[in-house]
């Protein structure tokens, strides 16, 4: 085997997405010595650089784009707190004109590298009469004309649902075009999922144990404080939502793999890590497809007999759990509760979105209209709607919900078409999300849309074993 074709064979394996896991957690990780921060602050340049140089030898090595998944999906979370420009820092880190040049330098070999792929290989036939393509790009099309005849609208707000729409569009199209949609490839897309919940897993397991100041803080009852689980790319609602979404992954591994023990585990693990993120949301959407999920382990599958086995010892060891550690365990519970029945913020901010959408109904009252919310005392920009429907509705309009619900349709169908093991426990990743938006507007972050919309791709691509390929 030539050199050539081992490099092919490592980018197109589980060994590459491993790496670029770690890659991407030691870019996010601060290590601490003396005070002073490791790699003078500069880690997330510093192994992104050595992914991007890792992208650009495969660019002249594969003939196949599945090696850009995994970073794909993964590279915005390489966001330290420390340098963060929201809470709890405000950091101007990435504004100094040193990083900016940087970045530039990073950007252009990274597109120099991919432009040198697709002159080497010929892209796929791409049909632009996919359904979901279609849906994508209507709901994107809408959310342009948001805020169009309200006193608050720019023409600012057309960036935000751009940059959204570059972001779902653009990643579906590249890899319609140069992925080879084959029997391995949909495997390894699942296997990029779980090993993206993985990183985020080590993420948080490295911000609980850290004893240094971007560790978690405690509260004077000895519970987690929330808002020290900061995490740069997002805070704890957002990393219990982004595991209730990946979550599923690690049991479709269960279900029908040699190895599915360890993805058994792996979803537990997410499930654990939702607790500690102790997002009332992500922990309610986690419950309902890690019922599911464990209904189809032990109801079918080549493991079945093992996972019925795994299923009971842990039902057994959470009972223990719940025995020795009641007090912490009640006192969690009574934290989280308490909590949730004294939050009025989203009531009140539920009804903000209401009036806009009232006063403006056709297009919104855009994306970029201010408020003053009582509750925290400063100004709040609509992305904090916190519901996802009512986001649409209070942004876009009724013009731009009917574009979601059409692209909502779309996708119901496309998990219910066809139906097979990939398709359900996908269609169980995008549930998760779905009941999650229900509570925060995650949909509307762009790294969670470039990990949907291929999600979307490859859902789109599998068809059940012994019927044609569908054509995108």
């Amino acid at each position: 085997m030539t050199m050539t074709n081992r490099l092919r064979r490592f980018f197109g394996g589980r060994g590459y997405v491993i790496l670029t896991a770690l890659l991407v957690f030691l870019g996010h990780s601060t290590f601490w010595v003396e005070d002073r921060l490791l790699f003078g602050g500069y880690q997330e340049f510093l192994f992104g650089g050595l992914l991007i140089l890792t992208i650009d030898i495969a660019c002249f090595v594969c003939d196949d784009l599945r090696f850009l998944l995994m970073p794909a999906i993964s590279s915005a979370f390489i966001i330290p707190k420390v340098h963060a420009m929201g809470f709890p820092y405000y950091s101007d880190f990435y504004l100094d004109h040193a990083i900016i040049t940087l970045t530039y330098v990073l950007a252009l070999a990274l597109i120099g590298g991919l432009v040198c792929f697709a002159a080497r290989n010929r892209a796929n036939r791409i049909s632009l009469r996919s359904p979901v393509f279609l849906s994508m790009a209507l709901f994107c099309g809408m959310l342009m004309l948001n805020g169009m005849g309200s006193r608050y609208y720019s023409t600012s707000d057309t960036l935000y649902p751009l940059t959204m729409g570059l972001a779902m569009l653009g990643f579906y199209l590249l890899f319609t075009a140069y992925v080879r949609f084959d029997k391995t490839v949909f495997d390894h897309f699942m296997f990029c999922v779980l090993a993206l919940g993985g990183l985020l897993l080590a993420q948080l397991c490295f911000t609980c144990v850290d004893p240094g100041p971007d560790g978690i803080q405690f509260t004077a009852s000895g519970g987690i404080d929330k808002i020290s689980l900061n995490f740069g790319w997002g805070n704890s609602n957002a990393m219990g939502g982004m595991l209730a979404f990946l979550m599923p992954s690690g049991f479709y591994f269960a279900h029908s793999h040699k190895w599915g023990w360890l993805g058994y585990f792996l979803g537990g693990a997410m499930f654990l890590g939702i607790v500690i993120s102790q997002s009332r949301g992500a922990l309610l959407a986690a419950a309902v497809t890690l019922l599911l999920s464990v209904l189809m382990l032990v109801c079918g599958g080549k493991n079945r007999r093992v996972n019925r086995i795994l299923t009971a010892a842990v039902a057994l060891a959470g009972v223990g759990v719940i025995v020795l550690f009641s007090e912490k365990l009640l006192r969690l519970v009574r934290t989280m509760l308490e909590y949730g029945t004294g939050d009025t913020g989203r009531f009140e901010i539920w009804k903000v979105a209401i009036e806009k959408f009232r006063e403006y109904p056709v297009f919104g009252a855009g994306f970029y209209t201010d408020f003053h919310y009582e509750l925290w005392e400063k100004n709040v920009y609509p992305y904090f709607y916190h519901n996802t429907p009512l986001q649409v509705l209070a942004s876009g309009g009724l013009v731009a919900f009917a574009a979601y619900l059409y692209h909502r349709i779309v996708t119901v169908v496309l998990v219910l078409r066809n139906r097979d093991i990939y398709r359900i426990f996908m269609g169980l990743c995008l549930m998760g999300l779905l009941i999650f938006c229900l509570f925060e507007v995650i949909f509307f972050a762009t790294y969670p849309v470039i990990i949907y919309s291929v999600m979307l791709l490859f859902m789109e691509k599998k068809t059940v074993p012994g019927k044609s390929e569908a054509v995108v």
